[in-house]
């Protein structure tokens, strides 16, 4: 089968700081990586680093990279993608809706081509935060632009039951949606270290309880909320560190909010941090945390990385969340923007020891069937369900 791939973003072999990507640019990645596997010739059609086209190849792959024309905030345009993929012989079109304007890009080829068009929804794009541009644009996008695409898809993908009627758009399109979750590679979280081990080779204290989040330092996200709680959770477990990996326009704030609150020596930024050492940060942690404040998120791919890590994780009470959390069994839910309940939760977790390790066992059973290679199974029958 020949699969065309439209991304806005998709993972460099190597890392380029203007090229910001989150979990569901990761999620595309893996997808298509599976594929190759599986014998499929694979073309993905996604935004170049800098204004140049390039191509990339790969066994079974080919990545053709367009030149960036302008950015807005987080999206990269490329008028190359609109109109270059059309030279290319595809049986199917597959769009990961993220970032815009990739999934448009995928929905105008597939019509000219009349090919069947899937979407993976990766949530709803918030116009309440940010800058003027970003919210207008978005506002605009959202009225006038995201339902014509929804419409035209022949098969929608939601990563998570629970956000279908969770999100502002996708209940109306309910009987055209298959859920199918995002995966992991259980592999690459099994390293042979002690969590004591991992410390030393990131520079972790091997003396105080590590709070770990993952993720990029934006709003929606909640990492304010996770540091107006540490006060109270010091106050409690004074031997208590909390480590962002990840980076982001709220760097600075967190900065000066946490010296104001007296916390900065209990704070530490690490930064954009390679896939290879992510899963050190993950042994290393005692608790991982996603406070997150808006339904923009479908289906952490975090979640899955901290389960596979063994970690009880703590998350607010966002009802997609569910896909992967279950109270007392391998997390803990907490009301949504409220630092106390947010710190009642970890001091609970950091206070019982017996209670972290058999949730973070729970935690590491829960997602031994979400393989990428059982994900690209299930995507692969909807792919050739089309196609009959």
């Amino acid at each position: 089968m020949k699969i065309g791939y439209f991304n806005t973003k998709f993972s460099y072999s190597q890392h380029f700081k203007q090229y910001l990507y989150g979990g569901s640019t990761l999620a595309a990645y893996y997808l298509a990586i599976e594929m190759a596997k599986r014998g499929h010739k694979i073309d993905i059609f996604t935004t170049s680093v800098n204004s140049k086209d390039s191509i990339e190849k790969r066994e079974n792959m080919t990545i053709y990279r367009y030149g960036t024309n302008f950015r807005v905030h987080g999206s990269i345009f490329s008028f190359g993608m609109f109109h270059k993929p059309m030279k290319h012989d595809v049986d199917v079109i597959h769009a990961h809706f993220s970032t815009p304007p990739g999934e448009i890009a995928g929905a105008r080829c597939a019509k000219r081509k009349k090919v069947p068009f899937i979407l993976t929804y990766h949530g709803d794009w918030q116009e309440s935060f940010g800058g003027f541009v970003r919210r207008t644009a978005l506002s605009f996008y959202n009225k006038h632009l995201l339902d014509k695409v929804l419409s035209f898809a022949d098969v929608i993908i939601s990563p998570s039951e629970y956000y279908i009627d969770e999100s502002r758009f996708l209940g109306k399109y309910r009987n055209k949606i298959v859920v199918i979750p995002n995966g992991i590679n259980m592999e690459d979280f099994g390293i042979p270290y002690s969590k004591e081990e991992c410390r030393e080779k990131l520079g972790l204290p091997l003396d105080r309880n590590i709070i770990l989040f993952v993720g990029n330092l934006t709003p929606y996200k909640g990492p304010d909320v996770l540091v107006k709680a540490m006060p109270m959770i010091i106050k409690e477990v004074p031997d208590t560190e909390l480590v962002f990996v990840g980076r982001g326009k709220m760097r600075n704030e967190l900065e000066k909010l946490a010296e104001k609150i007296g916390i900065k020596n209990h704070l530490k930024f690490a930064g954009f941090v390679e896939e290879s050492l992510k899963s050190l940060y993950y042994k290393a942690a005692d608790v991982f945390v996603l406070p997150s404040t808006l339904n923009t998120e479908v289906f952490p791919i975090v979640f899955l990385e901290a389960s596979a890590s063994g970690l009880p994780m703590v998350v607010s009470d966002l009802d997609t969340f569910k896909c992967i959390i279950e109270e007392g069994y391998n997390g803990l839910f907490t009301k949504r923007g409220d630092e106390k309940n947010l710190a009642d939760a970890i001091i609970y977790l950091l206070e019982n020891e017996d209670v972290r390790e058999k949730m973070g066992k729970n935690a590491r059973k829960k997602v031994e069937g979400y393989s990428w290679e059982n994900i690209a199974e299930e995507t692969e029958r909807v792919y050739e369900a089309l196609l009959k």
